[in-house]
C-alpha cells in the first residue's frame, strides 16, 4: 500500500513538472512573439534593436528585462531616447507580466493601442515626447495597479480625459501635459487618493476646476497652466497642506486670493497664478509662507500696495508682479523693496507695468548680489538712477524703460559685466552717454532711445562684441557715427540711430554688418555718398536713410542686397537716375525715393515689382 502511494506521488510530481515545462515553453514563445511583433511596427531606430534577433535569448535584447522569479517573462521594456519611429503594436498587450513600459523621447506615431488595458500587472507607462495621435484609451483604467502614467508632449493626442482614470486607486503620477486634449477635467480625478503629481498643462481644457481635486491628501504638484479653465479656484485647493508646487497660470480664472494663505498652504514653494483675471489685494499673510521660493502673479488685476514684510520670505528667489494695478507713491508704500534686501536668494524681481510712482527707491541697489533680473518698466518712476546701480553685479537683465527718470546714466553701470539686456528706453535721461557702457562685455541688446542725451556716441560701444541689437533713436545725439560700431558683425537684429543730430559720412565699415536685418538712420544730418560697401549687407530687410543729406547717385550695388523688403531714401540730395537693376531685388515690397534730385524715368521693370515708388 505504501509503495503504491509513493508511486502515485512520483507520478503527480512528474505530471506537474511536465506541465510547468510546457507552460514555461508556451510563455517563452508568447513573449518572444510579442516582442518580434513590436519590432515589426518600428520603421527605424538608432541601433537599439540591432540585438533583437533569435540568435540570442530575447531576455538579453537591449531594453528588455525579464523577471527573476519567472525567468522567461518580460517585466520591463525600456527603449527611451532610441530614435524609434513607427507605431506601437497592439501585440504589446501579450507581455502580460509587464510592469514597466518606457518608450519616451522617440518619434512614435499612430494611436495608443487600446489593448494596453490588458496589462494588469503594469505599474509604470511612459509614452511622453513622441508624436502619438488619437485618444487616450479609456480601458487603460483596467491597469488598476498603475502608479505612473505619463502621456505628455504628444501634440496629436486629443479627445477628452477618460473619466475612468479616476477609478485607478494606485495612481500617484498623472501627466497629460502638452497635448491637444479638450473638454473638462473629470471630477472623478478627485477619487485618486494617492495622487502626488497632476500635470495637465498646455491643453485645451475648459470649464471649472473640480473641487474634488482638493481632496487628494498627498498631492504635491498641481500643474493646470495653459488651458482655458474658468471660474473661481475651489476653496478646497487652498487646503492642500501637502502641495509644494501650485500652477494655474494662463487660464481664465477669477476671484480673490484668501486672506489666510499661510495657514492653508504651509508647504508651498511655488505659487503661480499669472495671466488670469484675479483681483483684490495680495494678502499680507503671504509673507508667512516660510518655504516660498517663487511667486508668479503677473498679468492679473491685483491692486493696492505690495505687502511690506516680504523680507520674511528667506527662501524667495522669484517675484513677478508685472502688469497689475499695484501702487506705491511714497516711502512707506515702497517699504517692500527695502524689505526685499533681506532676501539673499532673490534672483528675479519684475514689478513692471503697474502704477508705481515717485522716486526710484534707493534700497534697490542693496538687493541680493544673486539678482539676475530687475524689471521696473512701464511705470511713472521719477528721480535719478541710483549712482550705485553697479552694486547689482549679478544682473543679466535691467529694464527701466518707459518711466519718467531724469539725470545721467551712472558710470557704475559699467560694473554690470554680466548684463545681457539693458532697457532705458523712453525716459528723460540726459547728459553724455558714459564710456563705461563699453565694459558691458556680455550685452546682447541695448535700448537707450527716446531720451534727452547730449554729445556723441561713445566709441567704446564698439567693444560690445556680443551685441545683437542697439537702439539710440530720438535721443539728441551729435557728432559722427563711430567706425567701431559699424565693425560689430555680431549685430543682427537692429541698429537704430534715427532721429538724432548725427553728422558726417556713413562709415565705409557699414559693410561689416553682414548679419544685420534692420538699419535705421532716418532724420539725421548725415552727408556724403552712400558707400558701395553697404551692399555687403545681403540679408538686410529694412534700410531707412531718409531725412538726411546724402549726395551722389544711388549705388548700383544695391542689387546685391537680396533680402531688402523696404528701402527708403526720401528727403536727401541724391541725383542721377534710378538704377534699373533694383528690379533684381525680388523681395522688395516698398521703395521710397521722393524729394531728391533724381532724373529720368522709373525703370520699366521696377514698378511692377514694388509698391508704387514715390519720387
Amino acid at each position: 500500500m505504501m509503495l503504491f502511494t509513493i508511486r502515485c506521488l512520483m507520478l503527480q510530481l512528474l505530471l506537474l513538472s511536465a506541465a510547468a515545462s510546457s507552460s514555461s515553453t508556451d510563455y517563452h514563445g508568447v513573449d518572444e512573439v510579442a516582442l518580434v511583433a513590436f519590432m515589426a511596427k518600428i520603421s527605424s531606430h538608432s541601433g537599439a534593436l540591432a540585438s533583437w534577433n533569435r540568435s540570442t535569448s530575447y531576455c538579453s535584447w537591449e531594453g528588455v528585462t525579464c523577471g527573476r522569479r519567472h525567468r522567461w517573462r518580460v517585466v520591463a521594456l525600456n527603449l527611451t531616447s532610441q530614435g524609434l519611429a513607427g507605431t506601437i503594436s497592439p501585440a504589446i498587450s501579450n507581455l502580460t507580466f509587464l510592469r514597466s513600459l518606457n518608450l519616451s523621447y522617440n518619434s512614435l506615431q499612430g494611436e495608443i493601442p487600446p489593448s494596453i488595458g490588458s496589462l494588469g500587472r503594469l505599474r509604470r507607462i511612459d509614452l511622453s515626447f513622441n508624436v502619438l495621435t488619437g485618444v487616450i484609451p479609456s480601458n487603460i483604467s483596467r491597469c488598476t495597479g498603475l502608479r505612473v502614467m505619463d502621456i505628455s508632449c504628444n501634440v496629436g493626442v486629443q479627445g477628452s480625459i477618460p473619466a475612468e482614470i479616476g477609478s485607478m486607486p494606485s495612481l500617484r503620477f498623472l501627466a497629460l501635459a502638452n497635448n491637444s486634449i479638450t473638454g473638462t477635467i473629470p471630477s472623478s480625478l478627485g477619487n485618486l487618493s494617492r495622487l502626488a503629481v497632476l500635470s495637465l498643462k498646455r491643453n485645451f481644457l475648459e470649464g471649472p476646476i473640480p473641487a474634488g481635486i482638493g481632496n487628494n491628501p498627498f498631492l504635491k504638484w498641481l500643474q493646470l497652466s495653459g488651458n482655458s479653465l474658468s471660474g473661481l479656484l475651489p476653496p478646497s485647493l487652498y487646503n492642500l497642506s501637502s502641495v509644494y508646487y501650485f500652477f494655474v497660470g494662463n487660464n481664465k480664472l477669477h476671484g480673490r486670493l484668501p486672506t489666510d494663505l499661510a495657514k492653508t498652504l504651509p508647504s508651498i514653494q511655488t505659487f503661480a497664478v499669472p495671466n488670469n483675471r484675479f483681483t483684490g489685494p495680495i494678502p499680507p499673510s503671504l509673507t508667512n509662507l516660510s518655504r516660498l521660493q517663487s511667486l508668479h502673479a503677473e498679468l492679473n488685476g491685483f491692486n493696492g500696495i505690495v505687502p511690506a514684510e516680504l523680507g520674511r520670505l528667506q527662501q524667495l528667489e522669484v517675484l513677478t508682479l508685472e502688469d497689475n494695478i499695484l501702487e506705491a507713491k511714497n516711502e512707506e508704500e515702497w517699504e517692500f523693496v527695502h524689505s526685499l534686501t533681506n532676501c539673499s536668494r532673490l534672483q528675479l524681481l519684475n514689478i513692471g507695468a503697474n502704477r508705481f510712482s515717485g522716486k526710484l527707491p534707493d534700497p534697490l541697489v542693496n538687493l541680493s548680489i544673486n539678482l539676475q533680473w530687475l524689471r521696473i518698466q512701464n511705470n511713472s518712476l521719477s528721480g535719478v538712477i541710483p549712482s550705485d546701480i553697479g552694486n547689482l553685479a549679478g544682473l543679466e537683465m535691467l529694464d527701466f524703460s518707459h518711466n519718467l527718470l531724469t539725470g545721467v546714466i551712472p558710470q557704475s553701470i559699467g560694473k554690470l559685466t554680466r548684463l545681457h539686456q539693458l532697457g532705458l528706453y523712453s525716459n528723460y535721461l540726459s547728459g553724455h552717454l558714459p564710456s563705461s557702457i563699453g565694459n558691458l562685455s556680455s550685452l546682447l541688446q541695448l535700448y537707450g532711445g527716446s531720451n534727452s542725451f547730449e554729445g556723441p556716441i561713445p566709441p567704446s560701444i564698439g567693444n560690445l562684441s556680443k551685441l545683437l541689437g542697439l537702439d539710440f533713436s530720438n535721443s539728441n545725439l551729435t557728432g559722427l557715427i563711430p567706425n567701431k560700431i559699424m565693425e560689430l558683425p555680431s549685430i543682427s537684429m537692429f541698429l537704430d540711430l534715427s532721429n538724432n543730430m548725427l553728422e558726417g559720412p556713413l562709415p565705409l565699415e557699414v559693410g561689416s554688418l553682414v548679419h544685420l536685418g534692420e538699419l535705421f538712420l532716418s532724420g539725421n544730418n548725415l552727408s556724403g555718398e552712400v558707400p558701395d560697401t553697404i551692399s555687403n549687407c545681403r540679408v538686410m530687410e529694412i534700410l531707412l536713410m531718409d531725412g538726411n543729406s546724402f549726395q551722389g547717385s544711388i549705388p548700383a550695388t544695391f542689387r546685391n542686397m537680396a533680402g531688402l523688403t523696404l528701402l527708403n531714401l526720401t528727403n536727401n540730395k541724391l541725383n542721377g537716375s534710378i538704377p534699373g537693376n533694383l528690379a533684381m531685388l525680388t523681395n522688395l515690397q516698398e521703395l521710397y525715393l521722393g524729394h531728391n534730385n533724381l532724373s529720368g524715368t522709373i525703370p520699366e521693370l521696377l514698378a511692377p515689382s514694388t509698391k508704387m515708388p514715390k519720387l
